[in-house]
């Protein structure tokens, strides 16, 4: 092959890579120009946020009560025969009033011993007084007795029978109620259905808002929102309530408390931020 030749194929060679880099470069510019105009447009996207509140009042429908019942004795096995028997009395009453074994539970049940501490003085060999103890002396322990705490909840699904269910519970000797609470059973079903009718809140002011504005909504852009709620109870019940727990050793009433049960208040509020054109 003579020189001119091998010279036009080199030229041919180095123009068609030197095309195909151009054409890279071509594409990836198209792309780069691609893009930044989508970012563009989304930084340009104009946009409007409104806030929707919705709430409920929902009669609670459960009651729960928590007891427990505490024993000493010298023994352990004592302890727990005392406990026992006025646990399974209180049981046998739940039943008897319709509670259901799904509705009653046990939370806690502990045994422990109880301790005596007191100063000896060795080189006399008794044990010292109270206010005094000449030296050389040291401190003691011995276990005195022992002590049993079962806990237990239950879910009254009358709420209208738990001042009675308290007072059937004090009458067989138990002294430590407390912990009433009063809930609605499906409180997840009627919160999400709150936070709908704040959403539909929030939608109908953004139509007011863009009509005010003349400019038309679109699509939604985000979303976030938080709910909440309690239980609200009149002044009677606040005070029964109150009784109830600072009073652990009254004897139990012979009346069944009135428990105003009150109302929650669920409530939800919703930011919404729609695109507008």
């Amino acid at each position: 092959m003579d020189p001119l030749t091998i010279a036009k194929k080199r030229l041919f060679q180095s123009v068609s890579i030197l095309i195909l880099i151009l054409c890279f470069v071509a594409v990836a510019g198209f792309f780069f120009v691609l893009n930044a105009n989508r970012a563009i447009d989304t930084t340009a996207r104009q946009t409007m946020s409104v806030d929707g509140k919705a709430e409920r009042y929902v009669a609670p429908d459960i009651a729960r009560i928590n007891f427990t019942e505490s024993q000493k004795a010298t023994t352990a096995s004592a302890a727990q025969e005392v406990a026992s028997k006025k646990i399974n009395d209180v049981l046998a009453f739940l039943k008897s009033e319709g509670i259901e074994d799904k509705d009653i539970k046990t939370t806690g049940y502990q045994i422990y011993p109880i301790y005596t501490y007191y100063y000896w003085n060795e080189s006399a060999g008794m044990r010292c007084l109270a206010s005094y103890c000449p030296p050389p002396y040291y401190q003691k322990e011995e276990i005195t007795g022992y002590r049993v705490e079962q806990s237990v909840e239950v879910k009254v699904r009358k709420v209208a029978n738990a001042g009675k269910i308290i007072a059937g519970i004090g009458a067989k000797g138990i002294q430590n109620i407390g912990g009433l609470s009063l809930e609605v059973e499906e409180y997840d079903r009627i919160a999400e259905e709150v936070k709908n009718e704040a959403i539909k809140d929030a939608r109908t002011k953004a139509k007011e808002r863009a009509k005010s504005l003349g400019v038309s909504l679109g699509d939604v852009i985000s979303l976030s929102d938080s709910w909440g709620g309690g239980v609200y109870y009149d002044r009677a019940y606040g005070m029964e309530a109150k009784t109830m727990a600072l009073n652990s050793d009254a004897v139990a009433p012979s009346i069944a408390p009135e428990i105003s049960t009150g109302e929650n208040k669920i409530t939800a509020s919703v930011n919404v931020t729609y695109e507008i054109k």
